[in-house]
């Protein structure tokens, strides 16, 4: 019987760390670092759906946030490409894909570096960039209702949260 009782509650913190991994301690460093930014729930829930959060210092959040940004800019330029299949030659839709180009290849890519080197103000300039002016560029380049509203939107948002974290760090 004691057997039993020591093989269920192991179970029970078998399933507590599988379905729970992010400890009240991390919870709380996640939930006071985006109490700072522009969206708090936009935020923690972005964190807390990155297992890497579980372990990580405000350091490792703005990178999880920067990770999170290159997911959605990686998403608006795959609804450029579907889009631009449907509407070859469309202007608005060209400029876009060149504005998210720009975010993979130069914002992100900066940010990332930066925040590992510790040069934040580069990092906080790139994603800054993203959520001020090249989400902004996207939608306004369309006359009309712009099919990328919803997207530029969440960039919007998720640029300017994650250069809320990276000010925490300066």
């Amino acid at each position: 019987m004691k057997s039993k009782s020591i093989f269920v509650v192991a179970l029970v913190f078998l399933i507590q760390s599988l379905f729970l991994p992010i400890s009240h301690g991390d919870a709380d460093l996640i939930k006071q670092t985006c109490r700072h930014t522009p969206d708090q729930h936009l935020c923690v829930s972005s964190l807390i759906a990155d297992p890497r959060s579980a372990s990580a210092d405000v350091t490792g959040l703005a990178l999880i946030m920067v990770d999170v940004v290159k997911a959605k800019a990686i998403e608006c330029a795959n609804r450029i490409d579907h889009l631009l299949k449907h509407r070859p030659g469309d202007q608005a839709l060209s400029n876009c894909k060149r504005i998210y180009s720009v975010v993979l290849t130069a914002d992100v890519t900066v940010a990332v570096e930066a925040l590992t080197k510790g040069n934040l103000q580069f990092a906080e300039q790139s994603m800054d960039d993203i959520a001020m002016f090249e989400a902004v560029l996207c939608e306004d380049g369309f006359i009309g209702p712009s099919p990328m509203t919803d997207l530029n939107n969440a960039s919007q948002k998720l640029g300017a949260v994650a250069a809320a974290i990276v000010r925490l760090l300066l």
